[in-house]
């Protein structure tokens, strides 16, 4: 993975790791389908050919939303990830997170339950490889619910 990506893709773990916490501690907390756009383009932007320049600006973005969040639902800001230490099983659950983000994009669709799936995803990345493992089973039917939007 090229640098510019690596950037973009920690951004989007400390990302989903915000929007999670505060999910988790904020009782009915649902986030508006803005960041849910934004995580859904930024996934999909990995595996796109994006210039270094686009994929700086989405990586400006997206860390300017995870001090946004953290600001408006008081939790701490979660630090952008360095994915080029990941293990293989996380490795392989931002792929499935980018591929069914790919999905969603291609239909301009957003769905709260896998929204929340994907800022689940995201957070798992953060720590050990068992809470990225216990995602990647759920993959395959969030795929299958992604293709149904």
């Amino acid at each position: 993975m090229k640098n510019e990506n690596a950037q973009l893709a920690g951004a989007l773990v400390g990302l989903g790791g915000t929007i999670y916490q505060a999910m988790d501690e904020i009782d009915g907390f649902v986030p508006c389908g803005h960041p849910a756009t934004v995580v859904i383009d930024g996934l999909a932007s990995l595996q796109a050919r994006l210039s270094d320049e686009e994929l700086s600006k989405k990586t400006e973005s997206v860390c300017g939303l995870i001090d946004h969040v953290s600001e408006k639902r008081g939790v701490p800001v979660h630090s952008v990830a360095n994915v080029k230490e990941f293990s293989s099983s996380k490795k392989e659950l931002l792929a499935r997170l980018a591929d069914i983000a790919c999905q969603l994009q291609a239909k301009k669709a957003t769905h709260q339950t896998i929204n929340a799936w994907l800022y689940r995803g995201l957070a798992a990345l953060e720590g050990d490889g068992n809470a990225a493992m216990s995602m990647l089973a759920e993959a395959n039917a969030i795929e299958a619910a992604a293709a149904l939007v």
